[in-house]
């Protein structure tokens, strides 16, 4: 039994190593790529996030460029959730641990059905400053990733043609902090991912204000 034990550690930390090396071969293939990539925007939040952190993620941080290891640190959407939790999870988060630092991580399909207007407007009022990064692909991809699936030879495969799944032209989210006494950016350049996540986190953390970070990402 103990053999088997050995063995089975063995295979299951060289898979895991195997993984990792993956992991750090695709970031080096797209740090610089413009539109920006979500891995590269998923290493950057690493990179600002610490131990005092919350990850609330509605589909698009990429764990495999995460390091988790803080035990409730990071909340996902389970099974039953419906689309637009994530900005109410993540001030529900703060409100429960003012002390920590939340970033929310979300699609822009997410964002729009996450009620936006209420979430930011309960940011300022109770005082609950949150992160909030939008990975912004311009597009619905679970619908179109559904679709793929289901009819790989349907006419919308066939024609290229994906409606309602297209979210252009892509509104200026990021300038919902005007109007919500928060900190907007508009984010297109990679290497503007990491400051600009530092900039909104200044803004949370000193100035005690909600960050919006619009980060315009490759569209699928």
């Amino acid at each position: 039994v103990e053999r088997t034990i050995v063995e089975r550690f063995k295979h299951i930390k060289a898979h895991h190593e195997a993984q990792e090396q993956a992991a750090r071969e695709r970031l080096t293939q797209v740090r610089d790529e413009q539109p920006i990539e979500f891995e590269w925007v998923s290493h950057c939040i690493d990179q600002v996030k610490d131990d005092e952190t919350i990850l609330v993620n509605e589909y698009d941080l990429n764990l495999t460029q995460v390091q988790l290891m803080q035990p409730g640190s990071y909340y996902a959407a389970s099974p039953a959730a419906g689309l637009g939790w994530g900005l109410g999870a993540a001030l529900d988060m703060k409100l429960a641990a003012p002390e920590k630092t939340v970033i929310a991580t979300v699609g822009e399909g997410a964002y729009m059905f996450g009620c936006p207007t209420a979430a930011h407007f309960a940011s300022r009022a109770y005082q609950l400053p949150v992160l909030f990064v939008i990975f912004n692909n311009q597009c619905w991809n679970a619908v179109k990733r559904a679709t793929k699936g289901v009819y790989p030879n349907g006419w919308a495969a066939k024609t290229n043609t994906w409606p309602l799944t297209d979210l252009m032209p892509s509104p200026s989210f990021e300038r919902m902090a005007d109007v919500h006494d928060a900190y907007g950016e508009l984010v297109e350049d990679p290497a503007e991912v990491l400051p600009a996540l530092r900039r909104g986190l200044n803004a949370v953390h000193q100035e005690k204000r909600q960050a919006i970070l619009n980060i315009v990402c490759k569209h699928p």
